[in-house]
């Protein structure tokens, strides 16, 4: 038993066998002994419980930093695509706006050529 054990279980010795007064010397070591391991009992079942209690605190605590870094991983993941659909549609953009003047043009300074008369065919 740890040393925490054993001065729990005086402790709680000696706040109990105070109160049972009145017995014979024979029935005293009899309830001293019981009182003893009954109490040794209840001790250890407190420890055992105690530490259950941080190993589940310590299990949802891991599962919590592991929901969380999930979380991130999702949102930067998230962000990624979206960073690339963004990137995607700015190169879209630029090819589109690279190809609209390379569109040609009339030119504005050209003159337009004149209709030609027409001259009436001969009949035959």
């Amino acid at each position: 038993m740890s040393e925490d054990n054993k001065k729990l279980t005086d402790q709680l010795v000696q706040a109990i066998l105070p109160k049972l007064k009145g017995l014979t010397e024979k029935n005293a070591k009899k309830v001293l002994n019981e009182t003893e391991k009954s109490i040794t009992s209840v001790v250890k079942k407190y420890s055992k419980l105690i530490a259950e209690q941080e190993k589940e605190k310590a299990k949802a605590k891991h599962k919590a930093e592991k929901d969380a870094k999930k979380k991130a991983e999702k949102a930067a993941k998230k962000k990624e695509k979206e960073a690339k659909k963004l990137a995607k549609a700015k190169l879209l953009a630029a090819l589109i706006a690279k190809e609209s003047p390379a569109k040609p043009k009339a030119p504005a300074t050209a003159t337009k050529a004149k209709p030609r008369a027409r001259t009436p065919k001969a009949k035959k």
